[in-house]
């Protein structure tokens, strides 16, 4: 069961204006995900705009050559260190539905000197690319923003080619962990909480859009002082946070995970098929 307390057009909406209107601000979030040679490679203007959960690139095995789309890019950091990562004639891609997104991290890539780097505005759940076309997707804490989390999976099995891996992070929550006074917050979905699948879930939802190996690489608590340091959350539900969860879970008031998966090869595929009768 998953959490999708709106109507898709509505978190649509309040995810548009929470991120238009992020202050640059969030350095701190960047020095709690990414180590100092990371940051070293990474323009000032994309650290001051980090709103990610974990530092997923250091599981992605990223190679040179390679094709890659960053769904969500934000302010271009994964972007820019993905884009050192697979270097020419290697791609990344950057996805994202807003157009003051896709030029943050524009003005990022150039400041950083890349010329890999291709913006694309769209949404994940209609990815504007064909089919079996990336041969590695990376997120940052995007997919929980989505109500229909099933459809961005599809979407990343449909654009991976045959083999293709996956490597995202994002926001996990245990069933009836959070009270329906946080969860109602709209500022709690922009913060990817409210929104947040269980990990099990999160897994069962790879592997039913046709992933395969889906391995859970890392996972880090997410204490109620993590939170305060993403303008996302809002006073207010930082205040609530505080005074209706108990001591031990405002220190684990979400679990950031790390998950890679593989694209089954086209031979598994068809021979599945042959197996099967289909």
């Amino acid at each position: 069961m998953t959490r999708d307390l709106m109507h898709s057009a509505e978190v649509k909406d309040l995810v548009r204006a929470a991120y238009r209107n992020v202050p640059p601000t969030t350095a701190a979030v960047a020095r709690r995900l990414y180590g100092a040679d990371e940051l070293a490679d990474v323009p000032q203007s994309a650290i001051d705009r980090s709103l990610g959960v974990a530092d997923h690139l250091r599981h992605a095995g990223i190679r040179p050559g390679e094709r890659v789309l960053d769904i969500g890019c934000g302010g271009g950091i994964d972007t820019i260190l993905a884009a050192r990562r697979t270097g020419l004639p290697g791609r990344v891609i950057a996805l994202d539905f807003l157009p003051e997104m896709l030029a943050r991290t524009a003005k990022a890539v150039s400041e950083a000197g890349l010329a890999n780097v291709d913006p694309l505005e769209g949404e994940m759940e209609d990815i504007p690319l064909p089919d079996g076309t990336v041969d590695l997707i990376i997120s940052n804490g995007v997919v929980n923003l989505s109500p229909r989390k099933s459809r961005v999976m599809a979407e990343c099995a449909r654009v991976l080619r045959p083999g293709g891996r996956l490597c995202v992070s994002d926001l996990t929550v245990g069933q009836n962990d959070l009270p329906p006074e946080i969860l109602t917050q709209p500022a709690a979905w922009a913060g990817c909480v409210a929104g947040a699948l269980s990990e099990p879930a999160f897994v069962r939802k790879l592997e039913k859009a046709g992933f395969r190996d889906v391995e859970v690489v890392h996972r880090e608590a997410l204490s109620v002082d993590d939170c305060a340091l993403y303008p996302l959350f809002t006073p207010a539900v930082i205040r609530l946070m505080r005074e209706l969860l108990p001591p031990a879970r405002q220190r684990a008031v979400a679990v950031s995970i790390v998950v890679r998966a593989d694209l089954p090869e086209a031979e598994s595929v068809a021979g599945s098929h042959d197996a099967s009768g289909a």
